[in-house]
């Protein structure tokens, strides 16, 4: 029988299918779903820097009459930050206590925010390791693309720092240098690149003439993306990669472990066919390997990357390649 098992951030996984941060994983009973349906390790529904500023301001609202009393204040509004920040606590020590698989705390930033402080009881309380989902939207004139590279890593460095467990990075692909700079996050000491973020998307509804949201589902298109920067990078980098967005099936998972990924992240597929799609995809996994004469993941992980390829432009030209090589 297959061996499925993988190491991810330096911990060991059943499997490479991974919950990525989603509504699916904010609750205990949706943890515990998928970890019955055969995840290799879940990472917990992100807690957002804003929502905890917002969620503390919102507690304190109409406390005027404490305005004057700075102690006062300063007291109420740390103790509703700490509120917010326990009950996330509270998720990944009850998710720890249940699971019996690798249990991933998450925060979404985008500054050096008072959230820092609380960095390190992530680990406390159990957390496997740590994803840190950023995202500094590349939008003003003003700001160039080494100033943004500069925030993020000004940031990283700061939470490695802070905790002792690995840290694995979500990063978006708005990046001029997405090399050289995936390159400096590992130099920094970052465990893992998980690629890519899958962003909310506006849309506008032309008859009511008014911003909407985007379907908030990937599709398996999106995968390509992922699917070429794996294994670009594959053998490049002394960190993990975990590749995420539009992994709908036990072939995409395939794909992107012969690109080099040591693991998946996957939620839509989940939404769109149920926890089945876990098993599903283990199957398939394990059918493939079994039908190529492999016996574990290592066998043939990074086969198909630019690194290993007799082809390794197929990679990089991705707009003419297909014309000039045939390849279909």
């Amino acid at each position: 029988m297959a061996d499925l098992t993988t190491s991810y951030l330096g911990l060991q996984l059943e499997n490479p299918v991974i919950i990525s941060s989603s509504r699916l994983t904010d609750q205990l009973k949706g943890l515990q779903k998928s970890a019955a349906a055969g995840a290799g390790a879940v990472v917990l529904k992100s807690i957002f820097e804003e929502q905890i500023e917002y969620d503390s301001r919102s507690m304190i609202k109409g406390m005027d009459d404490f305005s004057s009393h700075a102690d006062a204040y300063d007291f109420l509004a740390n103790s509703s930050k700490d509120y917010y920040i326990d009950r996330y606590l509270d998720l990944v020590e009850k998710a720890k206590a249940a699971l019996g698989i690798p249990v991933i705390a998450s925060v979404n930033c985008v500054s050096q925010g008072a959230w820092l402080d609380y960095a390190d009881r992530f680990q406390e309380v159990g957390a496997d390791a740590l994803e840190i989902n950023m995202f500094i939207v590349p939008s003003q004139t003003a700001i160039s693309g080494a100033n943004i590279e500069q925030q993020y890593i000004d940031l990283l460095r700061k939470i490695l720092a802070k905790v002792s467990i690995p840290v694995a990075v979500k990063l978006g692909y708005h990046f001029s240098g997405m090399a050289n700079f995936m390159k400096q996050l590992d130099e920094l000491g970052v465990r893992g690149l998980v690629l890519f973020n899958r962003y909310y998307r506006p849309d506008i509804d032309i008859e009511k003439i008014a911003m909407k949201a985007g379907d908030i589902v990937s599709v398996e298109q999106e995968a390509s993306l992922s699917l070429q920067w794996t294994a670009l990078l594959s053998g490049q980098l002394g960190c993990d990669i975990c590749a995420n967005t539009g992994i709908h099936t036990g072939d995409a998972v395939i794909k992107h472990l012969l690109a080099g990924a040591s693991a998946v992240e996957i939620c839509s597929a989940i939404m769109k066919f149920g926890y089945g799609t876990i098993t599903d995809m283990k199957k398939t996994l394990s059918d493939w390997m079994s039908r190529k004469g492999f016996d574990t993941l290592d066998d043939f992980r990074g086969l198909l990357s630019k690194s290993n390829t007799d082809s390794p432009e197929v990679w990089e030209r991705t707009q003419y390649i297909k014309a000039v090589t045939g390849i279909s």
